[in-house]
């Protein structure tokens, strides 16, 4: 009610307005209703806006439903499709990822929304009819040092190579730690260890392991970094390597393990994009290189002794990796992972 007054008294206002301008009130009349039919078409407007947005989306899903049946009604492109999908997400979202940046310096807590994962990983998923002969044709894991990727290469073949563009160690890892601790201490805290001494990135550089060994020499790490923002810093430290296609897209995800030498085996994690690199930058681990559960019968199994200062460059969908204590080791490893699409 208070509302309709106040109303009714601006339009007395404006009328006492006018007749004080010599505006007669036939030509007030005639402005009044002026402005209510442009509010009117206004409103007109915008509903033919979001009706006409809403007929888009629902044509996009029309669409999208229309090509995912498609998909599954044709094996042979399913296949195809399940198995290169992953790298056609990210470089389509490149435009996207990077008018986000800003928006993300701004609102940094916006991606704590993308932290945790949406869905629970289905151990007993497969895919059916996969094609493995990208992987069936390996028959050892070559050192590719100073070649570099084309675009027909076939993703299923693993390879090594070594790297100079990166010398992080636990002492860089720490004092970048110290300089950000800001940062890490909010977005990028959590670790997951076998030893209950250690539950946050802050417990780990501050109680070393290379200084406070444990009883056993069997201590895991693993940092797992999710955000954008100490996701950019690590970056620093850890550069992308120097032969790294320019047509890949690199993930926000990024993993840094740290391993006493007695370490048990543990998998690999599968990360966001299905092109992996495996850096290590001190002490040494053997990699067994085990094809995907529907790759298990037409590819092979290896093992790569990965030292420091060298790369393990692999696909997740035809390679699902563990890392083993290397035999004779003496001192912690540190392994930084990431990947591409």
């Amino acid at each position: 009610m208070g509302d309709f007054q106040l109303y009714r008294q601006y339009v007395d206002d404006l009328r006492i307005y006018a007749r004080e301008n010599g505006i007669t009130e036939v030509e007030t009349e005639r402005i009044f209703e002026e402005c209510f039919k442009e509010l009117e078409m206004s409103r007109v407007n915008k509903f033919h806006g979001v009706w006409k947005g809403v007929r888009v989306v629902i044509g996009v899903v029309l669409i999208t439903i229309a090509c995912f049946l498609g998909l599954y009604n044709h094996p042979a492109t399913h296949s195809i499709f399940l198995r290169n999908m992953q790298s056609f997400i990210y470089p389509g979202l490149t435009v996207f990822r990077q008018m986000a940046v800003p928006i993300i310096k701004r609102y940094p807590a916006l991606t704590e929304l993308y932290d945790e994962s949406c869905l629970i990983e289905n151990p007993f998923f497969k895919v059916a009819d996969m094609d493995c002969w990208p992987c069936s044709t390996v028959q050892s894991v070559p050192d590719m040092t100073g070649w570099n990727m084309t675009e027909t290469f076939n993703v299923g073949i693993p390879f090594v190579r070594a790297e100079s563009d990166s010398t992080a160690d636990l002492d860089s890892i720490i004092n970048m730690y110290k300089n950000h601790s800001d940062i890490f201490n909010v977005d990028a805290r959590r670790i997951s260890s076998n030893n209950p001494f250690y539950r946050t990135i802050k417990n780990v550089l501050e109680k070393r392991l290379d200084e406070n060994p444990s009883e056993f020499l069997d201590t895991h790490v693993s940092w797992r970094l999710n955000r954008m923002r100490p996701s950019r810093i690590l970056r620093k430290l850890m550069p992308k390597p120097s032969g790294t296609p320019i047509w890949w897209s690199q993930s926000t995800e990024r993993y840094l393990f740290i391993d006493e030498p007695k370490a048990g085996e543990y998998s690999l994690p599968n990360p966001e994009c299905s092109n992996v690199i495996l850096r290590s930058t001190r002490g040494s681990r053997l990699i067994k290189m085990t094809p995907s559960t529907e790759c298990q019968r037409n590819c092979r199994t290896f093992l790569v002794l990965l030292s420091p200062s060298r790369t393990l460059w692999y696909n997740w969908w035809y390679w699902r990796p563990m890392s083993l204590p290397a035999i004779n080791s003496t001192e912690i490893s540190i392994n930084y992972l990431t990947s591409f699409c």
